[in-house]
C-alpha cells in the first residue's frame, strides 16, 4: 500500500511493528526484509514517486570550512532515494578498515569484519547481484586477461555494479504487501519522546503545504542520509528538553566523506594494454570496474589512511556518451518510460560512437574508451576518523520550519599526505609496468598544497552518529540503537566509525540486514 500525505484526504490507520524513516537503499532493504520476516512495516518518505525541485530544496545547507564543490548533489528525496540516480557500484570494506591502528586516533570499529561477512553475502541478493562472480581472479580469467600485478603496495581490485540500481524498481513486487504501508511526502520533522524521555512514541511528519501527521509504531529506525539523520536528531524537541542523543558529545562530530581528486594526468605509453587493464568488464549482464588501492602493509608503514584510485576517461563527448549509456541501460532493463525524445535524437547524431560502444560491449565485453580522450588518475581518500568536520544547525529554517544544517568540512595534512604517497606509488607502478607516464598535479609537491584545491566529496558522507559500545564513545550501540533510548535506531552511513575507501552502500546494507535480524528477534543482543 502506497499513500501520499500531500494528496490523499486521509491516511489509513496502520498498526506497525516498525516505523522506518527514509525510503532509500537502507530503508527499502530493511522494510523488505522485515516484511519477509512477518513484521508490519510503516515506511515514511519525504519525496514522491518522481523528483520534485521544491522538495529537493529541503536539502540546502550552509557551508563552512574547506571549499567544497557541492554538498547538495547526490542527495535525493524521492521514493528510492539516491538509488534512483547512483550508478550502483558496490564493494566490501577492507579488513584493515575495521581494525584499530596505533597511528590513527579513533580508528577501528567495535565489531570485526567477520561479523558482517555473512551479511555482505546476503546484501548481494538484496542488491539484485546474484549471480555474480565474487573472485576477481575468475573475472579476469573469463575476460581473457591475466590479473594485473603491480609493484609493492599497489593492488588491483574490481568493484561490482548492480544491474538494477533503483531499489524501488528492484523490490517493487513487495510494495503491494498488506504488511507494508508507504507514505510519500511525509518529511520527518520531529522525534517524539515520552515524559520520561527514554522511549520514542512517534514521528511527526509534514508536507510542504503544512499538512501534518504523527505516525506511531513499536520501534523506529532512521534510514536517512548522513546529513538528514544528524539534522533530524539535532532539531529541538517540542517540550524544550534535550533528548538523550542531544546530550551526546559525538552527535554531528567527526563527519567524513571520501576526498575525490584528479591527482595526475595519465599519458598512455601502451593505450591498448592500458584499456585492457582498466576499462570496465561486462560478463553475463554484470559490470566489473578495475581500480587500484594501497595495501594494508604500506598504509600502516606510513601511518596513513585507506585510499584507492581509478583511471577516468574524459572526452569532449563525455556527457553525450554517458547519456547514451544510460539510455541503453534503460532499454535493456525494459524501462521504456525513462527514454525520451532527447535520447532518440542523440542516438541519431552519435550513431558512429554508439556503434563503437556496442561493438566493444558485444565483441570484447569491455567499455569503450574514445581515442581522443584525456585520462586521469582519480583518487578516493578516506578521511580521519576523528576529523575536524562537523554538522550543526544554522539559524536559517527551511520551508517546513526545521533548522537547516551547517556543514563545516575540513581537509587534514595527514589526508593530503595519504594522497601524495598513493599518487607517487601509483605513478611508479604504472610507469614500471610500461603502461603510462603520469603528470602529477603541481600542488602535490607542496606540503600545504591542499589549501588551494577545491575537492569533490564523492557524495559518500559518513560519521556523525558513530557506533560504539557506550555513550561515552559514540551515539549508537552495536545493534545501532541510540544510546539512552529503548526503541529507536539509526541505520545510516552516519554510524560508520571509519569509512575506508569503498563506496558505503554495500557495508550499509550489510548493517541493515543485521539490524533486520535483530529487530525480528533472530539475533540476540550483542
Amino acid at each position: 500500500m502506497i499513500c501520499d500525505l500531500a494528496q490523499d484526504g486521509q491516511i489509513p490507520s496502520f498498526a506497525a511493528d516498525v516505523c522506518i524513516v527514509g525510503a532509500g537503499a537502507a530503508g527499502i532493504t530493511l522494510a523488505v526484509e522485515l516484511v519477509r520476516q512477518g513484521k508490519r512495516v510503516l515506511l515514511l518518505e519525504s519525496g514522491g514517486r518522481e523528483l520534485e525541485e521544491d522538495v529537493q530544496r529541503l536539502n540546502l545547507c550552509e557551508k563552512k570550512g574547506h571549499p567544497l564543490k557541492a554538498p547538495h548533489p547526490g542527495r535525493f528525496r524521492v521514493l528510492g532515494g539516491t538509488t534512483t540516480r547512483w550508478g550502483g557500484q558496490i564493494l566490501e570494506m577492507q579488513e584493515q578498515d575495521f581494525e584499530a591502528h596505533a597511528a590513527v586516533p579513533g580508528s577501528g570499529w567495535p565489531i570485526q569484519k567477520s561479523t558482517l561477512q555473512p551479511y555482505y553475502q546476503r546484501a548481494l541478493h538484496a542488491e539484485g547481484l546474484i549471480p555474480v562472480l565474487q573472485a576477481d581472479e575468475e573475472v579476469w580469467r573469463r575476460a581473457g586477461v591475466s590479473m594485473p600485478v603491480f609493484g609493492e603496495g599497489i593492488v588491483s581490485y574490481l568493484t561490482r555494479w548492480c544491474p538494477e540500481p533503483n531499489f524501488f524498481r528492484l523490490h517493487r513486487e513487495l510494495f503491494g504487501s498488506p504488511n507494508l504501508c508507504v507514505v510519500l511526502h511525509a518529511t520527518a520533522c520531529a522525534v517524539l519522546l515520552d515524559a520520561e524521555g527514554r522511549t520514542v512514541v512517534g514521528i511527526r511528519c509534514r508536507d510542504l503545504s503544512g499538512k501534518e501527521r504523527v505516525f506511531h509504531a513499536q520501534k523506529y529506525v532512521l534510514c536517512l542520509g548522513m546529513m538528514e539523520t544528524i539534522n533530524l536528531l539535532l532539531q529541538p524537541l517540542e517540550n524544550g528538553r534535550a533528548a538523550p542523543w542531544q546530550q551526546n558529545k559525538w552527535l554531528g562530530q567527526h563527519v567524513q566523506s571520501h576526498i575525490d581528486y584528479n591527482a595526475a594526468k595519465i599519458v598512455p605509453v601502451d593505450p591498448q594494454r592500458l584499456a585492457q587493464i582498466f576499462s570496465s568488464i561486462y560478463l553475463n549482464g554484470r559490470k566489473y570496474h578495475p581500480k587500484l588501492y594501497l595495501d594494508a602493509q604500506a598504509q600502516r608503514k606510513d601511518g596513513i589512511f585507506s585510499i584507492a584510485g581509478t583511471i577516468t576517461c574524459i572526452s569532449r563527448m563525455e556527457s553525450e556518451v554517458r547519456q547514451m549509456k544510460v539510455a541503453a541501460r534503460n532499454l535493456l532493463r525494459g524501462n521504456i518510460s525513462a527514454l525520451g525524445w532527447r535520447d532518440v535524437k542523440q542516438a541519431f547524431l552519435l550513431w558512429p560512437i554508439l556503434l563503437r560502444v556496442g561493438y566493444n560491449y558485444l565483441a570484447h565485453h569491455r567499455a569503450y574508451w574514445p581515442a581522443n580522450a584525456t585520462y586521469w588518475l582519480r583518487v578516493h581518500c578516506e578521511q580521519e576518523p576523528l576529523s575536524a568536520s562537523s554538522i550543526t544547525l544554522s539559524a536559517e529554517r527551511n520551508a517546513l520550519g526545521m533548522f537547516r544544517s551547517r556543514l563545516d568540512w575540513h581537509i587534514s595534512p595527514l589526508e593530503w599526505k595519504t594522497i601524495q604517497k598513493f599518487t607517487a606509488m601509483a605513478q611508479r607502478a604504472l610507469e614500471d609496468a610500461g603502461l603510462a607516464t603520469l603528470k602529477v598535479q603541481p600542488e602535490l609537491a607542496l606540503e600545504d598544497g591542499y589549501r588551494s584545491v577545491t575537492f569533490d566529496d564523492s557524495y559518500h558522507w559518513a560519521g556523525g552518529t558513530r557506533m560504539a559500545a557506550s555513550a561515552a564513545d559514540g551515539v549508537v550501540d552495536l545493534n545501532l540503537k541510540l544510546h539512552g533510548v529503548r526503541n529507536a535506531y539509526v541505520c545510516s552511513s552516519s554510524v560508520f566509525p571509519t569509512s575506508g575507501f569503498a563506496n558505503p552502500v554495500h557495508t550499509l546494507l550489510a548493517l541493515t540486514l543485521r539490524l533486520a535480524d535483530h529487530l525480528a528477534g533472530m539475533e540476540s543482543s550483542v
